[in-house]
């Protein structure tokens, strides 16, 4: 079934079926300087378990979503958090009047890292240690990927905090900016996913199942019980 997206001027999106409470985003998409398939990861999850997801369509060099506000990139963060607004909405969990969640939901940011860096099977988790997620629930992902990768990907090491924490905005949508933007609080937990080149190119059928087994079972863990 083909996935219909909302395309605005920096980035396309769908909202998803209105259950999941979570989005799944490939911000480094578009080239140049694009995280190479990260844009079919993300569509492949959403067509898979029906959850939301952002794609950027305008490359970093001109402007990029995964960083602090700035004359250049202004316009496109604006665009890139009224996205999310707008899927809070659209989940019903958005109390307009405290600007605040009322149901956890989980953020899930998908980028591409060179497999130099830990080799060809590895993924690093970035938190900005700890800012962007409870500790409670940094734990829960270690023990959902650990899980998942025994299962999919058993060869897989998966590395937390150490050379990709995350920039500094992914815990604004949990803390706030510090200027106009509050963010959405306590509930709101960010996970940075920084995967290998060759996990990226060759095993995206299995980190398809990896990744969607953890937006399910974080539904069924805190949304369904």
């Amino acid at each position: 079934m083909k996935i219909n997206y909302i395309h605005n001027k920096y980035l396309k999106y769908n909202k998803g079926k209105a259950v999941i409470s979570a989005h799944i985003e490939a911000l480094h998409a578009a080239p140049p300087v694009a995280d190479l398939y990260t844009d079919k990861l993300v569509e492949n999850i959403v067509e898979k378990i029906g959850c939301a997801g952002i794609i950027s369509t305008v490359s970093r060099k001109y402007a990029d979503l995964n960083r602090s506000p700035s004359v250049e990139n202004i316009e496109a963060i604006i665009e890139y958090r009224e996205t999310i607004k707008d899927i809070l909405e659209y989940l019903t969990i958005l109390d307009i009047s405290s600007g605040q969640i009322v149901k956890p939901y989980l953020h899930l940011s998908i980028h591409g890292m060179k497999d130099a860096h830990y080799g060809p099977f590895a993924i690093e988790i970035g938190t900005l240690n700890g800012k962007s997620c409870s500790k409670e629930m940094k734990l829960w992902f270690e023990r959902s990927i650990t899980n998942g990768l025994k299962e999919y990907l058993p060869e897989v090491n998966v590395i937390f905090d150490r050379k990709f924490i995350g920039d500094r905005s992914i815990a604004y949508h949990r803390l706030g900016d510090g200027q106009e933007y509050e963010g959405y609080k306590d509930l709101f937990q960010t996970f940075q996913m920084e995967i290998s080149f060759t996990l990226r190119k060759k095993y995206s059928e299995e980190l398809v199942h990896l990744i969607s087994k953890i937006i399910t079972d974080f539904q069924e863990e805190f949304i369904i019980n």
